[in-house]
């Protein structure tokens, strides 16, 4: 899981330093769309061994992707001269709060849904529906995404990676459904 979690937090970085146009606007895609992240952390939580290790999995993926991201975010502003750090290390000492105070709280959040989100595998009704969550949300962030495309000319990359990830899930739950 944490070379999952730095994966997602180099993407996170990639995508924030592509050229951003207005239609395609990649920038959105790592900053404020979270379609990608509830396909991924749903993946890594209904695969998981345990309520545990689905907890722990999720935490350290979400983890490890903030703290590349906000590390990468200080490391720029002190690139472009716009900290009062005058070192590296100095600025890594006196951010270092900063980054794990970024960090801890969405990967606990994450943990805990993860141990909610766990309880899905089960084949009762609870726990389809507890399945059925992460397609729902994609698919309003979906909706939504589009209607930014076609209102506003801007965000196909999120509309299209969103609407990716929800026939995916859709079609792994299918997949799941059938096995059991």
């Amino acid at each position: 899981m944490a070379a999952f979690g730095i994966l997602a937090g180099l993407s996170v970085v990639f995508f924030m330093i592509l050229p951003d146009n207005s239609l395609w606007s990649l920038y959105d895609w790592s900053s404020s769309t979270f379609g990608f992240w509830a396909f991924s952390t749903s993946l890594i939580v209904l695969f998981s061994e345990s309520k545990k290790c689905a907890a722990i999995n999720a935490g350290t993926y979400i983890f490890l992707m903030f703290l590349i991201t906000t590390a990468h975010q200080s490391i720029h502003a002190y690139r472009s001269g716009v900290t009062q750090f005058g070192s590296f290390p100095e600025l890594a000492v006196n951010s270092i709060g900063g980054w794990l105070a970024y960090s801890i709280p969405p990967a606990l959040v994450c943990a805990a849904l993860g141990t909610v989100l766990w309880f899905g595998r089960s084949n009762a009704a609870w726990g389809k529906a507890l399945r059925l969550m992460p397609a729902v949300f994609l698919l309003a962030e979906t909706v939504i995404l589009f209607y930014s495309v076609f209102a506003r000319q801007t965000r196909l990359f999120s509309a299209l990676s969103d609407l990716a990830c929800f026939l995916a899930y859709l079609m792994i739950l299918s997949k799941q459904t059938a096995h059991k």
